[in-house]
């Protein structure tokens, strides 16, 4: 075995080494075997075989072109046949100069000055420059660079968009590209200021003459003459007056104007106008003004930018602020996130107030500190409409951005976002962290051996890349805790802790499967009648032993001790999600409904076992009974692996008896009526992870009740705790106790961390069982307490035990809610009056559906990609019905149902001879088939009394 793993490891590329995972794949064995047998062999692992020639290139790369950034340096090898993340790069890079001490090539001195060359680019340092403002950088680039002296131009946006500091950018631009001397000037005028004094305005802007009015006693030069050989920013032009206006076209055209009190235009200036208006130019500006600013930009809104972008801006204005307080700022996640996703209205200018009042507020309650700690910001301090918006929301967005729990701030410091682009770490800083660790781990009295283990690891952390691991497991966490509820998912977390130090599992499979059975089982127990037949288990076997173990995981959170043939099916479950498990073949499953219920349920259903099993057929009111039928039998057959084929019928779709699927078929059907989203979960998880036969598995879901599924009765909620243990409870117990708080950071004080020693920890652990709830022992040894997994002192510095230990109180908190029930909507609830276009003056069935999904996506029902789905479906089959047209997409383009309405000034061919006079665009989720029903039923009626359904009658349907 082991001459075999030497062999395959001598024959790989090295620039792209095998995994552990890969050659247990290749050897037919499990990942753990290989992992042991490589230590033994004292292999290093992929990572590290391939470094040396990694560096090796990275280093002759670096040599040739030191200047490279990561990302061109990424690409290059790449391109030699590597297969690496910039990310892994930059930190190789890193760690290749902390350890040497300098850059291949590349002295302190020049890298920094090379980062301060970066720093004054003139439009890339803007927020938003390569995304979101891009087109209007352009622009704006291209009017300083028309010859002979740029392209005069106007901002237009709303309030707080950053008009202003656009105009700046253009000037700073200008001076960079030698287009105006370096100390050419930059004016600023607000127009604003002087709007109820045009007299007053004219003169601050072009000056006077002496005696032009009384109290003018010398010549003036005004603001244009200082701006003469540079730019003069005019804001709120559209408050700038018609006969200012005026003087502005003449100073464009011919380079002259007058003052106030001269009568002829003999002032000469060149300067570049840039203008920054909120109305639109064509009803607030002279026409004639108009015609002489050929570059017009329009500058989005806060709410066009991507979330990347508004952070990024967020955290900008936090080092600002944070400078201007000069104490360190700690910021919590959640206030980061309010302000990431709240409406604001006035923009830039808003949100830049808004923090600004945020950290006042924060500051006020450490002005009466003697010692100058940290600010604490929390969502307490949060602006009042900011922090109702957070508590209207029915559940906190998922931000994968945010990937701690707090955010510190430095004066004088810049703290960047992950997934920007990576500013390399200086080798002292590296040097100066490695040296502070280490202090603080010997001044909590951890032994060299420990300190040295410790640093190790979080060092080569820091040079990894990172995975998002936790990030995913935490996703699929929040899914399984509103289909089951949080005490499930944590009893599942804690019994596959346990099953994974035995065997190799597909962690995303069995969690799901897992947690649906065991609800289930809480659900109907003591009944296990379901069960009756016991499955045959080799009781020997692997799988089995860590069934008995995975049961006491239930017998101490629910006090529930299981029957032989319970633990039967866990070892079924841990066999069928091994990862090494052959595949077999399975019942298929094919899901039909009228309308777009069916794929809506199969998505769901596909996203929790991350696995396509079910086929869904959508079927139409006009179709065929023929087509419908014969739809149906090729999905059937298209299903079937020979273990026959389950067919949910939607009322109404089930459409032929069971033995006339199997003739039509030539598969072993079985029909269950009256599908729900529910009872196809749970079928599907039956057909993929029980040996069940189709028979069985149909008899027991003619039974199944129609309920939520996070019914089972919640158990008294107890202070959830871990136990650390050593021999004496002093010595390692105390010393793991600050390691936990310390890697746990924040999640922390969600836990109470209690001190054991091996020789009476039964003793405590009943007095302690009634007080708390203990998910956990960490320590030197096992104390093997039924149904409480062991973390070990190598998994807690490894960092696999933490990350558990978070997962767990990230649902023992009850952090993640369980969601409610979904509720069935109706016809009147998908009725908006913003949605109807009434007498619409169009001619083609193209301008219908443009027209119509333009309003289902402004008012923010549907995606972006709305409009190209439901031309998809278009071209699939009819979608009229009833002399009316039904256009729509799948459910997945649906940010909240709604039925966009167009009532045509005439009928249009929307099909080949199929005429049309009413649209009805339906933006629908799984929970609209009343309101599909129901619309069904309104346009038969009207059709049946040979009327034009009147578009009036149908609103009065929401009353």
């Amino acid at each position: 075995m082991e001459e075999r793993i030497k062999q395959i490891i001598d024959q790989e590329d090295k620039k792209v080494p095998y995994t552990d995972e890969q050659i247990a794949r290749q050897m037919g064995i499990r990942r753990d075997e290989v992992t042991l047998l490589r230590h033994k062999l004292q292999v290093p692992d992929s990572r590290k075989r391939r470094q040396p020639l990694l560096l090796k290139e990275m280093e002759k790369l670096l040599r040739s072109s030191p200047s490279m950034t990561s990302r061109e340096l990424t690409s290059r090898l790449n391109e030699q046949g590597f297969d690496v993340s910039r990310f892994m790069v930059h930190q190789l890079r890193s760690k290749m100069e902390a350890f040497s001490g300098e850059t291949p090539n590349i002295d302190d001195h020049a890298r920094q000055k090379m980062r301060k060359a970066g720093q004054a680019a003139t439009f890339a340092s803007l927020i938003g420059a390569k995304s979101t403002l891009k087109a209007a950088i352009q622009q704006a680039q291209a009017a300083v660079l028309y010859p002979p002296h740029g392209l005069h131009t106007l901002f237009f946006g709303a309030t707080g968009v950053g008009k202003s500091r656009m105009a700046e950018a253009m000037y700073q631009f200008a001076i960079e590209q030698q287009v105006m001397k370096k100390n050419a000037p930059f004016v600023i005028f607000n127009c604003a200021d002087y709007a109820k004094n045009p007299q007053l305005l004219l003169s601050q802007l072009f000056g006077y003459v002496k005696g032009a009015f009384t109290g003018a006693q010398q010549d003036k030069p005004g603001l244009v003459d200082q701006a003469d050989g540079g730019i003069l920013f005019l804001d709120e032009i559209h408050r700038l007056p018609p006969e200012g206006q005026e003087n502005l076209f003449y100073l464009i055209d011919k380079g002259v104007y007058r003052r106030l009190g001269e009568v002829q235009f003999q002032q000469k200036a060149t300067i570049l106008i840039v203008g920054a208006t909120t109305e639109s130019p064509e009803s607030s500006l002279l026409l004639t003004l108009r015609r002489r600013i050929p570059m017009t930009i329009e500058l989005p809104s806060l709410s066009e930018w991507t979330q990347q972008e508004r952070l990024s801006l967020i955290f900008h204005y936090l080092n600002e602020e944070t400078d201007r307080i000069g104490r360190e700022v700690v910021v919590q996640k959640d206030v980061i996130a309010s302000l990431l996703t709240y409406d604001c209205p006035a923009n830039m200018g808003q949100l830049h107030s808004d923090i600004r009042v945020l950290l006042a507020k924060a500051f006020l309650k450490t002005i009466h500190q003697v010692e100058k700690t940290a600010v604490q910001v929390d969502r307490y301090d949060l602006p009042m409409h900011v922090a109702s918006h957070q508590q209207s929301a029915d559940l906190a967005p998922e931000l994968p951005m945010l990937k701690k729990d707090q955010f510190l701030f430095v004066p004088g410091q810049r703290s960047d976002l992950v997934g920007t682009e990576l500013v390399e770490d200086s080798p002292q800083h590296l040097y100066d962290w490695v040296v502070e660790r280490y202090q603080n781990l010997k001044n909590q009295g951890q032994s060299e051996e420990l300190i040295e283990l410790i640093v190790n690891k979080e060092l080569d952390t820091r040079m990894e890349p990172f995975t998002g691991e936790d990030e995913k497991r935490s996703l699929r966490l929040q899914q399984l805790v509103k289909l089951v509820g949080d005490q499930v998912v944590q009893a599942v977390e804690q019994m596959l802790w346990i099953a994974e130090r035995h065997i190799t599992l597909d962690y995303q499979r069995i969690s799901y499967a897992l947690a649906i059975h065991l609800h289930g089982l809480l659900e109907r127990w003591p009944d296990t009648k379901e069960m009756d037949s016991l499955i045959e288990t080799d009781q020997e076997s692997m799988e089995f032993k860590v069934a008995l173990e995975m049961a006491k995981v239930i017998q101490t959170s629910y006090g529930i001790s299981l029957p032989e043939k319970e633990i039967s099916i866990l070892a079924m479950y841990v066999k069928q999600c091994s990862i090494y498990t052959e595949p077999k073949p399975m019942i298929g499953v094919v899901v039909t409904s009228y309308g777009l219920v069916a794929k809506s349920m199969v998505d769901v259903a596909s996203r929790l076992f991350e696995r396509k099993h079910a086929q869904a057929v959508e079927l139409y009111w006009n179709d065929d009974l023929a087509v419908s039928v014969e739809r149906i039998s090729t999905m059937i057959q298209q299903a079937d692996q020979g273990e026959g084929v389950i067919l949910l019928a939607d009322m109404g779709s089930n459409l032929l008896s069971e033995e006339e699927w199997e003739r039509r078929s030539g598969a072993r059907v079985q029909v269950l009526p009256n599908v729900t989203t529910t009872l196809v979960i749970e079928v599907i998880r039956k057909c993929l992870y029980s040996s069940e036969s189709l028979d069985q598995i149909v008899d027991q879901m003619r039974h199944f009740p129609v309920k939520s599924l996070h019914s089972v009765q919640a158990l008294a909620p107890k202070p959830v705790a871990i136990v650390t243990i050593c021999i004496t409870g002093k010595g390692a117990a105390k010393r793991l106790d600050q390691l936990l708080q310390e890697k746990l950071e924040a999640a922390a004080t969600q836990v109470t961390i209690l001190q054991a020693s091996s020789l009476s920890i039964r003793k405590q652990y009943k007095e302690w069982l009634g007080k708390y709830h203990i998910f956990a022992v960490v320590g030197t040894v096992n104390p093997m307490l039924d149904g409480i997994p062991f973390i070990s002192i190598k998994e807690i510095v490894d960092e696999s035990g933490i990350s558990f230990i978070k997962r767990l109180l990230l649902v023992a908190n009850r952090t993640l809610q369980p969601a409610l029930a979904p509720r069935s909507h109706g016809l009147h609830d998908l009725l908006y009056p913003e949605l109807v276009c009434d007498d619409l003056e169009l001619s083609t069935k193209e301008q219908v559906i443009e027209i119509l999904s333009q309003r289902l996506r402004e008012h923010g029902f549907v995606e972006s990609d709305f409009e190209g789905k439901v031309w998809e479906r278009e071209k699939m089959g009819n979608t009229c019905l009833f002399g009316t047209a039904i256009p729509h997409a799948d459910t997945t383009q649906t940010i909240r149902p709604g039925i966009a309405i167009a009532n045509l000034a005439q009928p249009i061919e929307w099909e080949a001879g199929y005429f049309v006079r009413q649209v009805f665009m339906l933006a629908i989720t799984e929970t609209c088939q009343l309101a599909v029903e129901e619309l069904y039923q309104f346009l038969q009626e009207h059709e049946e009394a040979n009327i034009l359904p009147d578009l009036q009658a149908f609103m009065k349907l929401e009353q």
